[in-house]
């Protein structure tokens, strides 16, 4: 979660990208990511608490607050975030970017697993 606010207050989106599950990523509006990015005065990040929930893959829950200026005001955003982990590296399980998936369809983690046995549970967290 440390390493996605930094990419925000860089203006790092491609990273931001790239650290969203696969699955999402095309379905990001990388304007508004730049734009919110860059128009944006980034006053820190509290973490409030991380749990790692294990299994295979690993997920974990980063529950977090987000502070920043813009020209609306300053603003705070108190989040539960769901993470997946594969291949070595974790992915963002972004809820504002829907998947047509039905529970019997494969994970789009690529876990190998059904969506309901995997990955299901955390889309809506």
């Amino acid at each position: 979660m440390r390493s996605r606010y930094s990419a925000y207050v860089l203006g790092l989106v491609d990273y931001l990208v790239a650290t969203t599950l696969p699955a999402q990523q095309a379905g990001l509006d990388r304007q508004s990511i730049s734009d919110w990015s860059s128009q944006s005065t980034w006053l820190g990040l509290e973490v409030e608490s991380s749990e790692v929930l294990g299994g295979q893959p690993e997920h974990a829950f980063v529950t977090f607050t987000a502070r920043w200026h813009d020209s609306n005001g300053e603003h705070s955003h108190r989040e539960r975030s769901s993470f997946v982990q594969n291949t070595g590296r974790w992915y963002f399980i972004d809820p504002t970017v829907p998947l047509k998936l039905g529970r019997n369809d494969a994970c789009p983690c690529a876990s190998g697993q059904k969506f309901k046995k995997c990955c299901a549970g955390y889309f809506s967290s």
